[in-house]
Order: C-alpha cells, then structure tokens, then sequence
C-alpha cells in the first residue's frame, strides 16, 4: 500500500470495508465493471483500488481487463465516505430532513420524471401513465405531463417528527443494528441473509417490522414512493404506524446509516424518531422489489427522477 494511502485510510478501515462486503457469498457477483466505472462513478481512483485489492477486493482478470462486481464498488465508496453523486446526494437528504424538521413547516419539491419505453416491441406508440399516488399526494393540479413521458410535480413532503412509544421502539429496535447496504440480485429479497449478516436493503427490513408489527397488535402498513431531495430522488421502502388517525413513517436503517455515516447527530436523530421531509408515499404495499411510479402499456416504465 503506497504511503498516501496509508495516511489517507487507516489500513483497518479498509480491511474493514472489504472484510463487509465478503459477508456476500461470490456466487451473486457478476464481474462486469472496470476500474474507469469505479473511479468515474463511485471515486475509487486507481491507488485506492490497487490498496482494496491488497486487502481481498474479489476480481476476475488481470491488469486492465480487471473487473468487480458494481455492488462491492457502490458499498464500498459509501463505507469510506467517498464523495460519490450518490454519496453527495445522501448528504443532501439528510440535510433536508434535519432542515425540514427544525422548520417545522411542509417541504415542497419541483420533481421532473422522465419515463422511456418499457417495452420497445410494444404495438403503437408508448402510453405512459404514472401511479395515481402521484397526483394524489402532489401539490393540487401540479401533475402535468409536458411531452409524451415527460412529467412535472410538486410533491408535498410533511414535517411532522415524532419518537415513537415503547413499544414501538421496541419493535423498531430488530433492525436498528442493521447496516443500509446495495444488494446483489441474488440476495435482495433474501431475510435470512440480513438476519445473517445485518446487511439489508429497504425492503427486507419493513417486510419483516410489518410482519412483527401483525403479531404485537400494532396497527402499521408498508409505505413505498420516492427518497427525495435534489438532485437525486430514488425508489424507497418504510413503515408506517397509524397514530391518532394519521400515517407516520419510520425508517430505522436509513437513520441509523445517516448516524453511521456521520450525516446526521445520532442525539437528534435516534432509530426510533420518524423521518420528515424526505419520504413522498406514493404506493401502499407494493408487491414488488422496484415498484412502478409511470406505466407503459401496463409494463413499468424506466425511469429518470431529478428533484429541485
């Protein structure tokens, strides 16, 4: 390891990174990315791979014809606090919500989705048609669609915190050790794995508090829409308990992450307060992993989110 690298991360911090991502069995890896996507999409330039390399980062190849698994890349740039866009744009949400919450005040964001074919052998033109959540919990006549998949909305993020009971807490409290973590197809659904290894995406966790939630007798639902904060908004997972009529969503993994990270103070924001400001529900118990927001000709539709 050069004499930089040594200075810049703590040889147990990387041995730490990699040591996590080995929590992953080998079998779910698909070896497509080089060290350009690595150092262009998730700032692991090349001396910082050579050091993951010496501490076990799983490869196939040699030299230039190197390459890794995305998710190793996409986990590992996070764990070290790499100023990734998606890292800078996690920054972002957890300013939001730390903003939104001491405002006390309903946070509104221009969103523009851009929806493409889902299926370019479809007979006739595409027909796009989003969720209808998505005009529901928007800003009144705010849902417009300005060219064919082209949509603008101003969605309406409360900012309502609350900390939970004990005994929401205590339900809450199953997965608070649990660590935010990107998820290879083969294990994305998989609760024994994140039994296992505390490693779990959004959804794992919220299937089994709501599972957990149906055997103590606490009314909750699984909330599903958009993390939102610009520039980047992405498909999310939580739950929600009903308290005094209304929904409030709880999410202990992502705040959690947010502490882990150091985005957030951990005093301010523990596991078991809800999250304000950055959840938008559009769906209510969603079947699927990555559920559609914009339909075409029933088939979800790829989708691009930019927030302002």
């Amino acid at each position: 390891m050069s004499a930089f690298m040594t200075h810049l991360y703590a040889p147990g911090t990387l041995q730490e990174a990699v040591d996590r991502i080995l929590r992953v069995p080998d079998r779910h890896r698909t070896f497509t990315k080089d060290a350009a996507f690595a150092a262009e999409t998730w700032a692991i330039g090349p001396a910082l791979l050579e050091a993951l390399l010496d501490h076990g980062l799983p490869h196939r190849g040699e030299g230039d014809q190197r390459r890794f698994e995305r998710t190793d890349l996409h986990n590992i740039s996070t764990y070290l606090n790499l100023p990734s866009p998606y890292f800078q744009a996690l920054t972002r949400k957890a300013q939001a919500m730390d903003e939104v919450a001491r405002k006390g005040e309903r946070h509104l964001h221009e969103l523009e989705l851009r929806a493409s074919c889902a299926d370019p052998g479809h007979p006739g033109e595409c027909a796009f048609t989003p969720v209808s959540g998505l005009g529901e919990h928007s800003e009144p006549g705010s849902l417009r669609e300005s060219s064919p998949g082209v949509f603008t909305v101003r969605a309406q993020l409360p900012s309502n915190t609350h900390v939970f009971d004990e005994d929401r807490s205590d339900l809450l409290s199953l997965v608070a050790d649990w660590e935010l973590y990107v998820l290879p197809d083969g294990v994305i659904e998989d609760e024994g794995f994140s039994r296992e290894t505390r490693l779990a995406n959004c959804l794992i966790p919220t299937r089994l508090l709501l599972r957990e939630a149906g055997r103590r007798g606490i009314r909750a639902r699984h909330g599903a829409g958009l993390l939102v904060a610009p520039p980047f908004t992405t498909l999310h997972h939580w739950v929600e308990f009903e308290l005094d009529g209304a929904w409030v969503p709880a999410d202990p993994v992502l705040l959690t992450a947010f502490s882990r990270w150091g985005l957030t103070d951990p005093a301010g924001w523990p596991y078991n307060r809800s999250v304000a400001g950055i959840v938008w529900h559009l769906l209510t118990w969603p079947p699927e992993v990555f559920f559609p927001v914009v339909r075409d000709h029933g088939g979800q539709a790829p989708l691009h989110i930019s927030a302002h």
